[in-house]
């Protein structure tokens, strides 16, 4: 279960492994939930309304345009409200954490993958994605992806769940996923996305001499007759993008490295270990080194992730083991 650890300062820890949580549990019946809110200082608003209250708080205007769709969205002291509601002090307001009309529709999943909990809440669903499995359906994984699995799961808790992954992994990393099973939860990650800490774990062809190393170098998307296509390339006309790598150990022809990353660009690690010439091992879009057979993917996982949760101010550490098919590279 979770092993809370209190700081000095007002936040506290959640430490989770991958072993802590229980996930069985009872279905409970889909009703709509709201974001509570007790007005204070009704005075200092731009207007003494609804919408500028929120907008106060930050509330995007796109949620906002949500709220609009029907009535029942918006609550003033357990009363239908429009956005135009006038406020005053002490009122309660509740606006809908999920005011989305469609939900996500896949396919059918007929693989045998389970999804793996990490941990869960009543804004955030953790997962760990193994190796060899699409975040999202695309025409060659349709039906075998995780978005399918995360949808399944959700089904019996909200039928019209609408899937918002906030971190999307590559088909061949493996790693924590984090899943926002709100708008209002996905908004306030968004909004501290930079206050998201990843660590990257990867086996790097090569052995590097070097205990750190900081690449800054910018990466394009490559095209072809005017089409994106998967691969990317260190270009000056790229997006800047930022690599710190740290070596934890180097074994006989390749080495275990830790990763940070500055910036989010697709395939970053990737692109970066080649360009060093380190690539990592069993990358068969960019390391054209070393024979990759003895490695059935590329070899880089997400192994740890923390964020204070913008609800209860904790914040939530959660870190992975290594996969079962890397021992025998670690031993």
């Amino acid at each position: 279960m979770e092993n809370f650890k209190h700081k000095s300062t007002a936040q506290s820890v959640c430490h989770i492994s991958v072993n802590q949580i229980d996930i069985t549990q009872t279905a409970q019946p889909s009703a709509m939930k709201y974001e509570t809110f007790v007005i204070k200082e009704a005075n200092l608003l731009k207007q003494q309304t609804v919408y500028f209250f929120l907008k106060s708080k930050g509330i995007s205007e796109s949620y906002i345009n949500k709220l609009r769709k029907k009535s029942g969205l918006i609550l003033l002291n357990n009363t239908p409200a429009n956005l135009k509601s006038s406020l005053k002090e002490n009122d309660i307001l509740q606006i809908a954490k999920d005011p989305s009309t469609k939900q996500t529709q896949f396919g059918n999943n007929s693989t045998a993958q389970s999804l793996q909990i990490l941990f869960e809440d009543d804004d955030f669903l953790i997962v760990n994605k193994p190796h060899n499995l699409s975040c999202m359906p695309s025409r060659s994984h349709f039906n075998d992806n995780l978005g399918n699995l995360i949808c399944q799961y959700m089904q019996k808790q909200n039928p019209n769940f609408v899937l918002r992954i906030f971190n999307r992994l590559d088909r061949e990393t493996a790693g924590i996923v984090i899943i926002a099973k709100n708008l209002f939860s996905y908004n306030a990650l968004q909004k501290h996305r930079k206050d998201v800490k990843k660590e990257y774990y990867a086996l790097c062809y090569g052995n590097i001499k070097e205990k750190t190393i900081t690449i800054n170098q910018p990466i394009l998307t490559r095209t072809e007759n005017g089409i994106n296509i998967l691969k990317r390339e260190i270009s000056p006309k790229g997006k800047s993008a930022t690599t710190h790598l740290k070596v934890v150990k180097n074994f006989e022809n390749y080495c275990l490295a830790k990763f940070s990353l500055d910036t989010g660009r697709t395939h970053q690690i990737r692109v970066h270990t080649s360009y060093i010439n380190h690539p990592l091992l069993g990358d068969r879009l960019y390391n054209s080194i070393q024979d990759c057979k003895n490695a059935s993917h590329t070899m880089l996982l997400l192994k740890s992730i923390s964020f204070q949760h913008f609800r209860t101010q904790k914040i939530i550490q959660i870190e992975v083991d290594f996969p079962q098919d890397w021992k025998q590279f670690l031993k």
